[in-house]
């Protein structure tokens, strides 16, 4: 079935209730109504295997180390990737009814972790490529199973699980996916637990400043140090991300930083650590949909009715 403008098609239509009738059967036919065009999704076989690929963007391009991207922030100025890391936890593949099954990830070894909870390490940048500067290895790719069936979509958190955020990193009983050892520069202290996002460009601007978000949770109580756990955290700052019309065989997740820092002066200097009165905070965590408030008052919680706008469904 071709796919025709919704207005060159209504405008053949007697009446509105039979335009409605049409409308929604060729949203239907076309894939349409969703965030990634999957249609009427796509069947897991026997093997039960998936494979979810993740990529960096900047708006409609695709970016690596060492590319020159241009268009970023309020300026338009241009900027490379030096860092380009991001936690992810606890995938689930959406059926049609609405109800979820949880990804089980292929292995566990240095990017990635499952146990009760599942944490995965995305990373989009590589030691001595280009611009970047991190010691980090590719890693564009979460792999599991599910049972067998067919699937719409996708649902996953950006940032660490609770349970395993506040290990220590330097423990080698620690999963290696967390360990300071094995991905430096993903840890503050026992205390902040991980960096769910280090994000990091270096500016084509005059003095080459530096425009970042690391992503963690703030205000956590206890003192693991001293024998006191973390009993919780007054702004966990973790981002849920679903894709509720998603096809892992066609389509990959992108970060995409033009939209991560649309409101960020790239001739200046931006740093975001997620510090509870960060003025710099504010555009990033907006575009995320956490709530901030560079007055110390925000709850790191997602911003009820609105939907982050920084990760995306691309094309294959």
């Amino acid at each position: 079935m071709a796919c025709f403008s919704t207005s060159r098609y209504s405008k053949s239509l007697l009446g509105a209730a039979s335009a409605a009738l049409a409308l929604s059967a060729l949203l239907s036919a076309c894939g349409g109504g969703g965030d990634g065009g999957s249609g009427n999704g796509w069947s897991v076989d026997a093997s039960g295997a998936v494979k979810l690929q993740f990529a960096a963007y900047a708006g409609s391009t695709p970016i690596q180390c060492g590319t020159a991207v241009a268009g970023l922030g309020s300026k338009s100025s241009g900027a490379q990737i030096q860092d380009l890391r991001f936690y992810i936890s606890n995938v689930k593949l959406l059926k049609a009814d609405g109800s979820s099954v949880a990804l089980t990830l292929s292995g566990t070894d240095n990017n990635n972790y499952q146990g009760a909870d599942s944490v995965s390490l995305i990373t989009l940048s590589q030691t001595g490529v280009g611009s970047c500067t991190a010691a980090a290895s590719l890693n564009k790719l979460i792999q599991g199973t599910v049972p067998a069936g067919q699937y719409v979509g996708v649902t996953m958190t950006l940032g660490v699980p609770f349970s395993l955020n506040h290990l220590n990193s330097t423990d080698p009983a620690t999963p290696a996916v967390l360990r300071s050892d094995v991905n430096p520069g993903m840890s503050w202290n026992w205390r902040g637990g991980r960096k769910f996002t280090k994000v990091e460009l270096q500016s084509t601007d005059t003095g080459s400043p530096m425009t970042l978000l690391h992503l963690g949770s703030t205000g956590c109580v206890g003192d693991p140090a001293n024998g006191v756990a973390i009993s919780s955290c007054t702004a966990p700052n973790r981002v849920p991300l679903t894709f509720s019309s998603f096809n892992p065989n066609t389509q990959a997740i992108a970060l995409d930083v033009k939209a991560l820092f649309v409101s960020a002066d790239f001739s200046v200097a931006n740093s975001c650590m997620s510090s509870p009165t960060d003025a710099k905070c504010v555009g990033p965590f907006g575009v995320l949909a956490l709530t901030f408030n560079s007055d110390g008052t925000g709850t790191g919680q997602p911003m009820s009715g609105q939907t982050q706008s920084a990760f995306k469904a691309v094309g294959l």
